[in-house]
């Protein structure tokens, strides 16, 4: 606003000045100036009040009557006695009259445009909104189409859907996971833990929502997750004694050991019901059900694509587990951080000697003569500089990126 109020008087002192220089000073009707039918300075307050509008083209308008009345005076007339003579004084009503009739058309133009401009930034945002909540049900509907065909026989689709989850490997099958708690349960906040029964810790593998649960979870005698270790059922947690206890927590079982945890971290709409936990631990059964042949059929996998004596993998199993990683981001929002490096020489059981105590067990790392590949699950964005100084480091300054 204070930009335009200078700009207006410059502009209108120029176009003043050259309305007066070529019309009057430099002109040989110098007499007929004041009496122009289409006097030019009312050329200049038009077009001033339409580009400014009506407060800022008075200025314009003050400026123009100082012209005219100067050049009134420059003929050798008497200003005292200027405004005695209707037909010199009415140019300067004129000016005044087209400066507050265009600036206001101008004014409500320029309010009209802004209303449209505010109108069409509130639709555009309403259409992305429901573009998103249009994108939302249609990935709902892919997952549901063919599973829920009735409430009748929502539990057998419930059936058939875990079912089909046996020919799936470990990590498949927690993307799967995810799918059936959200779709059946309504929770929109989930998280799967691994166990480390060395440590007596949880650590975070996947998580999708805002979750509050801390991706590192010691056990305490008495809490919930020791419940679920020692008694190897689904457990409730209470929201009210601790605000990030999760709703449900289910074992994941492996030889009839508790390897990690499935936690319901919120229901949508605080729907909470009976009937929710008692699907809740037909689906933790039927998954662990799933998992009893993949965990076994996981081990041999693993035995196949890693580096004896190491946990390192070759780069076609670390794909694998990578594109899964991927899968999940795109579909629940859940992090993870890939990084790669040129390898500088390292062998496998170099490579794994290097890592001790420097990464998570849940963590991924593959290799090849040529790469290093690095997999930070439940990494997010914030973290990644730090885990790039830090691997650089631990690789005597390697030159890290994300993949």
């Amino acid at each position: 606003m204070k930009k335009n109020f200078f700009v207006n008087i410059l502009e209108s002192l120029i176009y003043c000045l050259l309305v007066y220089l070529v019309f009057f000073y430099y002109s040989n009707f110098k007499n007929d100036f004041l009496t122009m039918n289409i006097q030019p300075l009312t050329i200049v307050v038009g077009v001033m009040a339409l580009k400014y509008g009506v407060y800022t083209s008075l200025q314009t308008v003050i400026i123009a009557s100082f012209f005219y009345i100067f050049s009134y005076y420059k003929l050798g007339n008497d200003p005292v006695v200027f405004f005695l003579d209707f037909n010199y004084y009415k140019f300067i009503l004129i000016f005044f009259f087209i400066g507050l009739t265009l600036g206001r058309v101008s004014d409500n133009f320029r309010s009209k445009i802004d209303e449209l401009k505010e109108e069409n930034k509130n639709l555009e945002e309403t259409l992305k909104n429901q573009r998103e909540k249009n994108l939302q049900l249609v990935n709902i509907n892919e997952r549901l189409k063919s599973r829920i065909i009735g409430s009748k026989e929502s539990i057998l689709t419930l059936h058939q859907l875990t079912s089909s989850i046996l020919l799936q490997n470990v990590d498949k099958i927690f993307t799967q996971v995810l799918e059936i708690l959200i779709d059946f349960l309504g929770s929109d906040v989930v998280s799967i833990y691994l166990y480390n029964e060395e440590r007596k810790i949880f650590r975070a593998r996947i998580k999708i929502g805002n979750s509050v649960i801390p991706n590192f979870i010691e056990i305490k005698a008495g809490d919930i997750y020791s419940k679920v270790l020692d008694l190897k059922t689904v457990q409730c947690g209470s929201k009210e004694e601790n605000k990030a206890s999760p709703v449900y927590v289910a074992p994941i079982l492996k030889n009839n050991n508790v390897i990690g945890i499935i936690n319901i971290e919120r229901l949508k709409y605080e729907n909470q019901e009976k009937y929710l936990l008692e699907l809740f631990k037909v689906i933790s059964q039927w998954i662990n059900n799933a998992l009893v042949k993949a965990f076994e059929e996981n081990e041999i996998e693993i035995k196949k694509n890693v580096f004896e004596n190491t946990r390192i993998y070759n780069l076609k199993y670390f794909s694998q587990i990578l594109e899964e990683d991927k899968k999940r981001k795109k579909k629940f929002g859940a992090d993870y951080i890939a990084l790669e490096t040129i390898n500088p020489g390292l062998k496998p059981e170099e490579l794994n000697e290097l890592i001790k105590g420097k990464m998570r067990d849940i963590d991924v790392i593959g290799m090849s003569d040529e790469v290093i590949k690095f997999i930070f699950v439940n990494a997010s964005k914030d973290d990644k500089l730090l885990l790039i100084k830090r691997m650089s480091e631990m690789l005597s300054g390697a030159e890290l990126y994300e993949i």
